[in-house]
Formats: structure tokens, sequence, C-alpha cells
């Protein structure tokens, strides 16, 4: 079974996936390829980061489920292992889109950010630089309308503890439906 977490960059999916897959044992969190270079501060488990040969050899390989090109860098979601029974992809909105045509039954939640200037605030303290945060913003409302056509729900990311409780809570309903049949 696999759930999406899909938004526009800056609005969250790291830290609310994270916090979900903490508090829903059963899913696993896929990471995903890319490469770019780290940022400052960030987790090197937060991708698993290789160079554009290697990235352009494992999609020759057939080894992603989805991949983009953003920026001039490439982000692939790895196709889910076997035995792995729900995973959970932190993945852009053109990425759901690919995930929902290969896989229609699978759970997709859209995050948003309360306003563009607080995502503007989230690029900034994540250290992005200007240009960077300008590009992205000039997205962002593509982003959101994309997802709102691809997502099951969506949900607004304002404070960190609500919308973990509001997308656990979809995931935990959904599991529960798929159980039934």
């Amino acid at each position: 079974m696999i759930v999406v977490l899909c938004g526009p960059g800056g609005v969250g999916k790291g830290t609310v996936a994270a916090e979900v897959v903490r508090r829903v044992p059963m899913l696993e969190l896929s990471r995903s390829w890319t490469t770019r270079a780290i940022r400052p501060g960030e987790s090197p488990d937060a991708y698993t980061f290789v160079t554009r040969e290697r990235f352009v050899a494992a999609v020759e390989a057939g080894f992603f489920l989805e991949w983009e090109e953003f920026g001039g860098q490439l982000y692939g979601t790895p196709r889910p292992e076997g035995g792995v029974g729900s995973v959970l992809l932190e993945i852009d909105a053109r990425g759901a889109t690919t995930v929902r045509r290969l896989e229609p039954s699978s759970l997709i939640i859209g995050l948003e950010p309360p306003s563009l200037e607080v995502l503007r605030d989230r690029m900034a303290r994540r250290g992005d630089g200007e240009h960077h945060i300008e590009r992205r913003l000039a997205i962002a409302s593509e982003e959101m309308v994309l997802a709102r056509t691809v997502a099951d729900h969506i949900v607004v990311n304002g404070d960190l503890a609500n919308t973990v409780e509001e997308v656990v809570g979809l995931i935990e309903a959904w599991m529960v439906a798929r159980s039934r049949g």
C-alpha cells in the first residue's frame, strides 16, 4: 500500500513525514534519491545523494517508481521493495500524479502552507537562497493546484502537531477501509 504526501518545496513534507512514520509503525518512509547537493544543516539521510551518472543508470534499470527533473537536478522515488507493508512517499505534486496513474489505489494527501508568505519564511529558515526561494514561490501555486486535482485530501500545515494528527487520522482510516476490502 502506498501513501503519498505531496506539496510544494518548503511546505514541511519532511518534518510531517518523519512524525507520521514515528506514529504509524506499519508505515515505512521511502527515501528519495537526488542529484542535488546537501543543504547546510540538512540531515545526510534526508535523501540518497548521488551523481547524475548513477541516477541515470538507476532510471535506465527501472529502479524508480517515479522521477522528475527540477531546477536542473534529478529527484526519484525508488520502487517499494518486496515485503514492505505500507510505504510513505514524500514527493512533489507531479510525482504524485505519476503515482496515481501507476498505483490508482494509493492514498494521496496534499500539504499546503497557510500562505505563500509562510512558505517563503520556511524556505528562508531552512537556508534556501533568495533566488531559489523566488523560483520555488513562482511555481508553488501551480503545484498546489495540481495537488488538488490528484489528492484524496488536502491538509493545511499551519501547526505541526495538528497537521500530523490530521494526516495520521487520514492514513489510519484509509488503512482500516483497505483491510475491510
